[in-house]
Formats: C-alpha cells, sequence, structure tokens
C-alpha cells in the first residue's frame, strides 16, 4: 500500500467537471436579482434545517471525549494527528434502529463524524480494527474536504449520473486512505463486508464469493442502481482494496452484454421519467445551485458563523495567520511579538501551521526569515507533513531551504516511506496530479 495510490484515479477529473458545470450554474443565478433573493430565502431554510438536524444529533447523541469511552477517544486522536488533521473532530454516537452507518459533516465550523450505534458497538465485541477502518474513512473525507467540495459543486447533484460518479470515487480513495492509516487491509475488507451483511456474521461471510457477485450480479438494473448511488457497490469496493492492498487474487468484472441488454430495454420509460425529472428540477437546481456562490467574497461564512476559531491551546496569532495563509496578519503578528520559533502545545511552530493549512506562500514567507526547515511536532515534521499533504509546492520550497529528505518523523517516517518511494525526484511525482 503506497501514498501516491490512495487517491481514485477518477476523483479529480470528476470534480472539476462537476465545479464547471456549476460555476455555469452560479453565473446564471448571479445575474438575476430575483434569482439571488429566492436563493436566499432557500439557503435559510435549508441551513435552518440542517441546523436543527446536526443540534439535534449533538443535543441527544453521546459524544465521545476523555470522559465517555476514552478508548475509543484515544484512538481518534491518534488517527487524525497521523492523518495530519489541525483539530480533532467531534465524534457523536446516534441509535440507529438496525442502521449500519457513518457519516462526516460540519457544524458551526466544527468538523463532526457521526457513528451509527450499531457501528459502534462493534469496539464492545472485539471488532476495534474495523471499527478503526470506519472512523479513519470519516476522518478521510475531512481530511480531503469533500465536505466542502460538495457543497462548491452542489449544482452538478441535478446533473444525472456525474455529482454520483464523483462521490463514488470520493468512497473509493478514503477506503484506500483508511486501510492506509490503520495498516490492516483484512480489517479493512471485514468493515465493509459488515455493511452488507451486519456484525453477527460478517466475520463468517466468504470473501471471494462475495466479490464473485461484481461478475454474477450483472445486469442493467443492477447497474442503474450503481451508478444513481453515491456509494460503489460493496464487493467493488472489497476489490478495490485487495487490488490496493496488492493481493494476487482473481478480478472480476460486470458482464457488459447483460448491462448494455438490461439498460435497452429500460431506455423508453427511463427517457420519459428523465424528461419529466429535469423540468421539475432545473428551476430548483438553479435555486440550489446558488447557495454557496461567491460566499467568500460576500463574507457569508463569517457573518453566519460558520468558520468559528477553535484554537489549539498554546496557538498564537502568528499561528493561526500561517494556518490561514494571511502574509498580511502575519506581519502584523510579528511586529506585536510573536516569534516563528514559539511552539503550541502539541510541539507546533508557525512553519507546521502554515503546511497543514496547504499555504505555500505562508511557508515561503516564514522560510525566508529563518523557520526551521526540519521542524516538527508531536507527530509528523513539516516535510513529511506536506508530502502526505500532497502539497508539491510547499515540499519543493522546505527541500529548497535545507529540509533533509532523510530525516525522520516523531514517529519514524521519512517521505520515503510514506510514499513506498526512493528518490527525491520519484517522490516529487508521486504528489503530482
Amino acid at each position: 500500500m503506497q501514498l501516491n495510490q490512495i487517491k481514485s484515479d477518477r476523483e479529480t477529473l470528476y470534480f472539476v467537471l462537476s465545479l464547471i458545470l456549476s460555476i455555469f450554474v452560479y453565473i446564471g443565478v448571479a445575474i438575476s436579482v430575483v434569482g439571488i433573493a429566492i436563493a436566499l430565502i432557500v439557503f435559510a431554510f435549508i441551513f435552518y434545517m440542517q441546523l436543527m438536524m446536526l443540534g439535534s444529533i449533538r443535543g441527544n447523541g453521546v459524544r465521545i471525549h476523555q470522559n465517555q469511552f476514552p478508548d475509543v477517544y484515544t484512538r481518534v486522536q491518534q488517527l487524525s494527528k497521523e492523518m495530519g488533521l489541525k483539530k480533532t473532530p467531534d465524534v457523536f454516537v446516534i441509535q440507529s434502529e438496525g442502521a449500519l452507518n457513518a457519516f462526516a459533516t460540519r457544524f458551526l465550523g466544527r468538523d463532526m463524524v457521526v457513528l451509527y450505534s450499531e457501528v459502534f458497538e462493534l469496539a464492545r465485541e472485539q471488532g476495534q480494527n474495523e471499527l478503526d477502518f470506519i472512523i479513519a474513512h470519516e476522518l478521510a473525507h475531512v481530511k480531503r474536504r469533500h465536505v466542502w467540495k460538495n457543497l462548491a459543486i452542489l449544482p452538478a447533484a441535478f446533473i444525472p449520473f456525474l455529482s454520483q460518479a464523483y462521490s463514488r470515487s470520493c468512497e473509493y480513495t478514503c477506503d484506500r486512505h483508511a486501510a492506509f492509516m490503520i495498516r490492516n487491509p483484512e480489517a479493512a475488507k471485514r468493515a465493509l463486508t459488515l455493511l452488507g451483511i451486519g456484525k453477527k456474521v460478517y466475520t463468517e461471510v466468504n470473501e471471494q464469493a462475495y466479490m464473485q457477485q461484481i461478475e454474477t450480479e450483472s445486469n442493467g438494473i443492477v447497474w442503474l442502481t450503481e451508478v444513481l448511488s453515491t456509494h460503489p457497490r460493496l464487493p467493488k469496493r472489497i476489490q478495490s482494496i485487495s487490488q490496493f492492498a496488492g493481493s494476487a487474487e482473481r478480478l472480476y468484472y460486470p458482464r457488459t452484454g447483460r448491462i448494455i441488454a438490461g439498460v435497452a430495454g429500460l431506455t423508453a420509460l427511463g427517457t420519459a421519467i428523465y424528461i419529466a425529472c429535469i423540468a421539475l428540477f432545473a428551476a430548483g437546481g438553479m435555486i440550489w445551485g446558488s447557495l454557496f456562490a461567491g460566499a467568500d467574497a460576500l463574507g457569508l461564512e463569517q457573518s453566519l458563523g460558520l468558520e468559528t476559531a477553535f484554537e489549539t491551546p498554546g496557538e498564537t496569532d502568528l499561528m493561526t495567520a500561517a494556518y490561514m495563509g494571511d502574509i498580511e496578519a502575519m506581519d502584523h503578528a510579528l511586529a506585536a511579538g510573536d516569534s516563528i520559533d514559539e511552539q503550541d502545545d502539541a510541539g507546533a511552530d508557525a512553519l507546521m501551521y502554515a503546511v497543514n493549512g496547504y499555504s505555500p506562500q505562508a511557508v515561503e514567507y516564514l522560510l525566508e526569515l529563518g523557520a526551521n526547515p526540519n521542524t516538527y511536532d508531536d507527530v509528523n515534521s513539516a516535510l513529511v507533513l506536506a508530502v502526505f499533504n500532497e502539497d508539491k509546492e510547499s515540499v519543493e520550497l522546505l527541500l529548497e531551504y535545507g529540509a533533509d529528505p532523510s530525516l525522520p518523523d516523531p514517529e519514524g517516517f521519512t517521505i520515503f516511506d510514506a510514499t513506498g518511494e526512493s528518490t527525491v525526484e520519484d517522490v516529487l511525482e508521486s504528489i503530482s496530479w
């Protein structure tokens, strides 16, 4: 399992296509005064409903912390640090009435992971590795900013098949990222099997026979349900992890002939339904797409409190500005007496914050002022973190200013361990788009 093989081959392509289509929708709505007014009303309603749902979860669900299931909380913290998350997301467990699921979301500027009780009970039934995978999968969504990306391309949700294809690619990516983090592909596959059959007998499932269903359960209806779904079929996800782990097992493929025949039989009926749906939802899609149009420019995030600051103990103004990539604020912080060598309670200095914030401009600014390119916190070095973030520009800057590529971080990893490559050139190539 190697870092450069984590991201799904099609994730970036589907995101770019969705973003381009969404931008056209945003422009169309922006030039309409009535469209903006309607969009704001709809946004307020959707925002209210989202707050009510998440407020109910926070009010009634059980929050995992140091005094509530501390073993799970410790594992969430550890996985968050290993993934390079600046903040550990809030984790809640809610009653699921038998459903097996988990999801990542945001609430007033804070990342959240919600676990259904049936999944969480694994931790109490000798399924800790499987639970680690499920938690790491949701943390991977946070790490890769899928929540924000899905908001940005919201209008693409009304383009048949496209947004679902992007979502499925994200699921493949997060499956691999989670398997990579827990270093246990077998547990990852068992966790996905559990989602299909439940937590009582999932260990008895014949994995090979289950993956064979990719081929045997292959027809127009099954194909259609998958392409209209945000998640790939579970046997495909399991096979994807096997491939990622370098397994030599036989690969199964859908039977294309059956699929084409089934789709042809559904085309006439589907076309009529499709046209009706497009007519009904086209106007709604335009309004929906305007919810987040120009949010940064209008300052909506700040006015609605979506970016509430939650500082790490010991975090200085310079660190915060470095994470945000705000050079002017960094100047002010330095003038006020902040030091580039100061560290927070986790051992991170301003340069670590800049790397964690995906801000090459702030990284270069601090390096020019003499920041230590080999700096590290309790978990990562700046160079290893930049590689994990696939931030090629920051990696190149750190190396240019003297970072030692062979120097291990506190966890014992070098950039070569993280990528499976043997030279700096190959490392840079592996994290390039």
